[in-house]
């Protein structure tokens, strides 16, 4: 390689080439503008459905959270009404047409209910 000799180009050859790549540098630098604002984009609108995803995520979650504290609230009220149901006395309620309500109470009660009226 040493052997040959140097040549360089035309002054012609050289213009040409300087040429095309100016002429060419015009149209290829809108290209990568379109590009980039094209990436840009969709770069915008997967964070968009990222935050999207994260905002819905995040309120499922409280959602639950507030079912789970209101299921333990039913719970615990549902044990209370229980207690009390167990702890109640029996009782006898006895209501006629007209709307006359009598209740007694079967563990503090004398004598059995007659038939016969004291007025």
């Amino acid at each position: 390689m040493r052997s040959i000799p140097r040549k360089s180009a035309s002054p012609a050859f050289t213009r040409d080439v300087m040429r095309a790549v100016r002429r060419d540098a015009g149209r290829a630098s809108a290209r990568p503008v379109v590009w980039r604002l094209a990436a840009a984009f969709a770069m915008a609108v997967c964070i968009v459905a990222l935050v999207n995803v994260a905002v819905m995520q995040h309120m499922q979650r409280q959602r639950t959270i507030a079912l789970r504290a209101e299921q333990e609230k039913l719970e615990a009220e549902l044990e209370a009404v229980k207690r009390i149901a167990s702890e109640a006395e029996p009782k006898v309620v006895l209501e006629n047409d007209r709307g006359t309500r009598v209740i007694m109470d079967l563990d503090t009660a004398i004598q059995p209910a007659s038939l016969r009226n004291y007025d």
